[in-house]
């Protein structure tokens, strides 16, 4: 039943999108507002039906409605609540989905709140909106249809692909998507501007929506980053995809939009480049979902192939050589009033920036295609892999923070040498202090400092204009600095937030640095309680175990991690077996100077076989752009409006207060979003369990201890200096701890009186229990229960039974993780004891 009423729903919904754009085209020819107001309606309805569409389709993945050919591919009974929830756009159909509902509700948000400014630009903007809608309905309902049933209904589903089963895959998609469908925003905005030639209006009508879809872009893009170095075992978080770069381009492309519409809402040009740029961003949304959902790149992140891409395609084109015509027949009016002006000055920055950005989107651009390409017309696959993209993006990007210094600096033209000289001295400073920083740190490749110098520049631009500005504002009103600093984010949100981003970026490209350019990878086979180093970290192999967990198995290895001596964690990766898929899950110690990443790659009855990767700097990476979506949230954010209102109606007052308490929501809607997205992807977890010390490692100094026995005296280690100390740490609850007492007892019975002490400290026990054992084993030497877990702790032990070899000099000379024999003790000890 709820299939059938979901593709009802779509059906409708389909209707009202197709009735919508024809009231509003009629309303434009006889600029009649009642069509405009059918329209209207039409959009809202077309938006809920959508939403109860979607509700429907989540409804039947959370009570297992597996008589839908969707929910049974991309769910099971043991699935968690959710990853339910993120199966709804886990797959193709589902997705589609969720992108026609999204457009529709962003089509209903446009015409409904519109200000004076877009009302004319408004019935246009509705109806190719809604053609949006309707397009991404049809394909949905006649395609790519979520609701279709089985003919039998299996018992249980297929489940969720592993490699989405992390919390983060919650909020990636919708955010992605979110940027996506907001994109088509400014490109209806543009084309109504050329159809209406109001084209010097439009940039300030579609800024808010622009940036908002470039802050849900980033937002997913950030996501699907991190997803990828926390999932996918490889060590890295950005691999050049094709599916990647889909949701980087118009990202890129419209950063660029948003530096063109500031410079044209102050009537500075730009009037060209901001409608080719709105249309290509959109473009490149239709190029990027053309790709992924038709089979044509191949991507661990594509869709299978299907028969959609036709249809995209289509469309796609349809809506460049549409904007084109447009362009050409306004051509007259999109002539810039003012041009660029020099190179050296406020509005060259800007143009060379947008080229900037649309070099880097054209290498991007290129990378993803030369494989099909190369496959498709010739007789090989050329790969484009990271390397090709490192290479030639590298410049660019490294160009692009230099301008970030630059730019700044810039007067109108006229006084540019004279700013660079008065005001660039923060640059020099700043740049001066990162190759400080670098050198000292081990950044001593010749590239990797020039990457530092360019980011210093940057970074101290940025921080002065900060300072200035603070400083002029304690001056001009009295204020203490964080209040002047919070003054002048909340009077030029634009500017202030626009700078945080820039902050953002500067941080990020100290993570990509670090990253791509020091990271380093071992192997190592480690045998269980044996400490061996590697890439820089000494690692003790603990212990591997299997646990049952809904529907697969995991196996666990754990790992103390020590660094110079000092132990940090213990890392415990799994490997995740399902039914006809195994799944890597690695395990990460971060740290604001480098990150220490283990995979489990093969184990067996001798050991295990495990992947480390180093990557210095990699933090930055998360912070830089956490700040750089701070800065866009800080700019899109409604400024405070005047208090001083004229006396008038109740209405009149009500709708600044409502605009108030919309903004409230939105934002306490917003932070939910956006921490249950942090706690997600940077919450607790990882693989990582933070101990109050660790196991001493051979030739470390043996923690002191004190141990009330069995007999009412005490054991001090501090006692048997001089001696060697046999120390074993067990429990009457473990099974190999009473197998290996018959062999402690041999050993001390062996060496008792030659200068061999021996004693057994019991780990969450009872004394009548240990009395108990001992009795019933015979033992004779020392024992005594481990109150509070002190020796416990102090020897940082991960299970029992575990035993540490003291030599007379108080330090440790043996670790046994696990059953030891008496026939090791003997070796250990006369190796000991003939020293």
């Amino acid at each position: 039943m709820l299939a059938e009423i979901g593709g009802i729903l779509t059906g409708l919904s389909l209707a009202a999108a197709v009735y919508a754009a024809i009231a509003f085209f009629w309303a434009i020819q006889r600029d009649d507002p009642r069509w405009a107001a059918s329209g209207r309606s039409s959009t809202y309805v077309a938006a809920g039906l959508l939403g109860f569409a979607l509700l429907f389709l989540l409804a039947a993945f959370l009570t297992d409605q597996f008589q839908v050919s969707y929910v049974a591919l991309h769910s099971n009974r043991d699935l968690p609540t959710y990853l339910k929830v993120s199966a709804v756009w886990a797959g193709q159909e589902g997705s589609l989905l969720l992108w026609a509902f999204l457009q529709a509700l962003f089509a209903a948000l446009v015409v409904a709140r519109p200000s004076e400014h877009s009302r004319p630009l408004i019935p246009w903007t509705a109806v190719f909106l809604n053609v949006f809608t309707a397009f991404f309905a049809f394909v949905t309902l006649f395609l790519s249809n979520p609701f279709e049933l089985l003919a039998t209904a299996p018992a249980d589903g297929l489940g969720l692909n592993p490699l989405l089963r992390h919390p983060g895959m919650v909020f990636h998609p919708p955010a992605l998507y979110l940027g996506y469908v907001g994109l088509a925003i400014p490109f209806a905005f543009a084309m109504a501007a050329l159809l209406t030639n109001r084209i010097e209006e439009w940039p300030s009508v579609a800024r808010r929506w622009t940036l908002a879809s470039w802050l849900f872009l980033g937002v997913g893009i950030l996501l699907g980053a991190r997803w990828a170095y926390d999932v996918l075992g490889w060590g890295g978080y950005w691999g050049w995809d094709p599916v990647e770069n889909a949701g980087l381009m118009p990202w890129l492309t419209t950063t660029a939009l948003l530096h063109g519409i500031a410079m044209q809402e102050q009537r500075d040009g730009f009037r060209r480049w901001n409608i080719a740029l709105a249309t290509l961003s959109f473009v490149l949304v239709l190029w990027g979902t053309f790709t992924t959902r038709s089979g044509w790149i191949l991507s661990v992140h594509a869709f299978a192939e299907s028969t959609l891409g036709a249809y995209y395609l289509a469309f796609m084109l349809l809506s460049l050589v549409g904007a084109a015509a447009l362009m050409i027949y306004r051509h007259r009016s999109l002539a810039d009033p003012n041009p660029s002006g020099a190179l050296f000055s406020r509005n060259g920055m800007f143009f060379l920036a947008i080229l900037l950005f649309l070099t880097f989107t054209a290498t991007v651009f290129a990378g993803s295609l030369i494989p099909t390409i190369t496959e498709r017309l010739a007789d090989y696959r050329q790969e484009a892999g990271p390397e090709w993209f490192d290479f030639r993006t590298a410049p660019q990007f490294a160009a692009l923070i230099l301008l970030l210094a630059i730019c700044p600096l810039m007067g109108r033209a006229a006084g540019t040498l004279r700013r660079l000289g008065g005001r660039g001295w923060p640059a020099l400073l700043g740049a001066a202090l990162f190759l400080l920083y670098a050198v000292l740190a081990g950044f001593t490749r010749w590239f990797s400092l020039l990457g530092f110098a360019v980011i210093g520049l940057a970074a101290g631009t940025t921080l002065a204009e900060f300072v200035r500005d603070t400083a002029a504002r304690v001056r001009s009103r009295g204020e203490g600095p964080l209040r002047a600093l919070w003054g002048l984010f909340a009077r030029n949100r634009r500017k202030y937030g626009g700078y945080l981003v820039h902050v953002g970026v500067i941080l990020t490209a100290l993570g990509i640095v670090g990253t791509r350019m020091y990271s380093v990878e071992a192997q190592a086979v480690l045998s269980p309680g044996e400490p061996q180093d590697v890439a820089g970290y000494t690692l003790v192999f603990e212990d591997i175990r299997r646990e049952a967990v809904g529907d697969h198995f995991d196996t666990l290895a754990s790992f103390s991690v020590y660094r110079d001596g000092a132990y940090l964690a213990n890392l415990q990766p799994r490997i995740a077996q399902y039914t006809d898929q195994s799944v890597g899950v690695p395990a990460l110690l971060t740290g604001l100077r480098e990150d220490f990443y283990v995979v489990l790659s093969a184990y067996g009855q001798s050991g295990v076989t495990v992947k480390v990767f180093v990557n210095p700097l990699a933090s930055f990476l998360w912070l830089g752009g956490l700040v750089l979506l701070s800065g866009g949230a800080v700019a899109v954010w409604p400024a405070a409006r005047a208090a001083h209102l004229p006396v008038a109606g109740a209405r009149q007052r009500a709708g600044p207060r409502r605009r108030t308490i919309g903004n409230v929501v939105g934002l306490a809607v917003g932070l939910l979003v956006l921490g249950a997205a942090g706690a997600a992807m940077w919450g607790p977890g990882h693989g990582v369990t933070m101990q109050r010390a660790g196991r001493p490692l051979p030739g470390q100094a043996a923690p002191d201890f004190t141990l009330d026995l069995l007999d009412d005296s005490t054991f001090a280690l501090s006692e048997s200096r001089g001696q060697v100390v046999v120390l074993n740490i067990w429990a009457t609850w473990c099974p190999p701890c009473e197998e290996e007492l018959p062999d402690l007892q041999a050993a001390w019975d062996a060496y008792r009186g030659q200068g061999v002490v021996f004693v057994g400290a019991a780990y969450q026990d009872q004394v009548t229990a240990v009395q108990q054992m001992a009795a019933d084993f015979g033992i004779t030497y020392p024992i005594g229960v481990d109150a509070g877990d002190r020796v416990a702790m102090a020897y940082g032990i991960t299970g029992v039974p575990e035993t540490f070899v003291i030599n007379p000099a108080g330090r440790v000379a043996y670790v046994h993780i696990g059953p030891v024999t008496a026939m090791e003790l003997a070796q250990e000890l006369d190796a000991l004891l003939n020293q």
